[in-house]
């Protein structure tokens, strides 16, 4: 099955959700990202597509933090 990698990553204009070689517009929070990339990953997965999602961490390191084949919708936390 195919499936959708959302990435939630931080440039100088602020924090982005890049999918697919498409990138949203600047977020003022990692938490307002993530929320909407799990929104997107969820819509996906209703349509038939896993999708997950994974954000840049402080040390400049990717952290999967929501994947639709085990986690919950909405998810319980959004990673600081």
């Amino acid at each position: 099955m195919d499936r959708s990698h959302y990435f939630v990553v931080y440039d100088r204009d602020g924090w982005k959700i890049q999918c697919d070689g498409e990138n949203s517009e600047p977020y003022e929070s990692k938490g307002e990202a993530f929320k909407d990339a799990v929104g997107l990953a969820y819509l996906d997965d209703r349509n038939g597509r896993e999708a997950d999602v994974v954000v840049q961490c402080e040390d400049k390191m990717f952290r999967p933090e929501w994947d639709s084949s085990r986690d919950s919708y909405p998810p319980p936390l959004v990673p600081e």
